[in-house]
């Protein structure tokens, strides 16, 4: 076979593997958050061994499996007393697991709605104590913010948090070391539905929020099915127009073929197979935990 003929086999078969790297990088743009990270190498070598779901170096899950139809559900920002119950009754009724994460303050001020929570069959989760941005503070005050939550958990249940999310999902390195030496679970999400907007004060939306309509149940059950997809992890909050909303979110997410899963069950489906129990008994014997700087 003459050279000339080998190479022009070579660029063809280089030329086919560009166009399926481009296709393939297009295809999930989306999923990998822009064109920009889905055409870098360094996102596929996370995503083949599974980092792009759970980074077990920064103690981060992402999203569940691709493989299967399944989504898992988690509140911000409670236990508000205008809506908690009426999320509880929801999710009894139509028998889905979710996952609250909680304010310290707001635990302090509803230790019964916490309760009920884990009686219902729920998990908690930490999310802070004030509600403040982490990437603005030391790290003591990070770990102040952590613990301080945990331990308003604890004084209410008897059990401690493994999962944890900052506020507005914002984090930093230093956040991240938090954690890790906690170790804690930072679990993000996939689905944001903008349930907050109009319900929180203007200080905290950013800019382009401010400048979006108040929400509504409608609005909020259209963002959940724009973004749905599998193994996505569905941000909403404890607040009255996502109370409202829930039923029939539920109903148009099963009516698209998804099934609810448990944060708990749909981590040990990860490629790492991680198995976790996330609100485990507090030791008899344990200690406040202490700053290390």
């Amino acid at each position: 076979m003459r050279p000339s003929k080998n190479l022009s086999i070579v660029l063809g078969i280089a030329g086919a593997g560009v166009v399926f790297y481009a296709y393939e990088a297009f295809r999930v743009r989306g999923e990998a958050g822009g064109l920009a990270k889905s055409i870098s190498p360094a996102y596929w070598a996370d995503r083949a061994a599974g980092r792009d779901l759970f980074d077990p170096e920064k103690r981060i899950w992402y999203k569940g499996v691709r493989e299967k139809k399944e989504v898992t559900i988690s509140f911000d920002d409670g236990p508000h007393p205008l809506s908690c119950r009426s999320l509880l009754a929801t999710l009894k009724d139509k028998h889905v697991p979710a996952t609250f994460f909680v304010v310290g303050k707001q635990v302090e001020g509803n230790p019964d709605l916490v309760k009920m929570i884990m009686d219902e069959g729920h998990a908690l989760g930490n999310h802070t104590y004030d509600h403040i941005a982490l990437d603005t503070i030391s790290r003591e005050k990070v770990f102040d913010q952590i613990n301080r939550c945990d331990r308003a958990v604890e004084n209410a249940t008897g059990k401690r948090m493994v999962l944890f999310r900052p506020p507005h999902n914002r984090y930093n390195d230093i956040v991240l070391s938090v954690v890790k030496q906690k170790g804690d679970i930072l679990m993000s999400y996939v689905i944001g539905a903008k349930d907050f907007i109009g319900t929180v004060t203007k200080e905290e939306l950013t800019a382009d929020q401010q400048k979006e309509a108040a929400i509504t149940p409608e609005k909020i059950i259209y963002f959940v099915e724009k973004q749905l997809r599998p193994g996505a992890i569905i941000l909403l909050h404890d607040n009255p127009i996502t109370a409202a909303a829930l039923p029939k979110l539920i109903d148009m997410v099963r009516a698209k073929g998804y099934e609810f899963k448990s944060a708990k069950d749909m981590m040990s489906e990860l490629p790492q197979h991680v198995q976790l129990d996330p609100n485990p008994e507090v030791p008899k014997a344990s200690q406040p935990a202490t700053s290390h700087n």
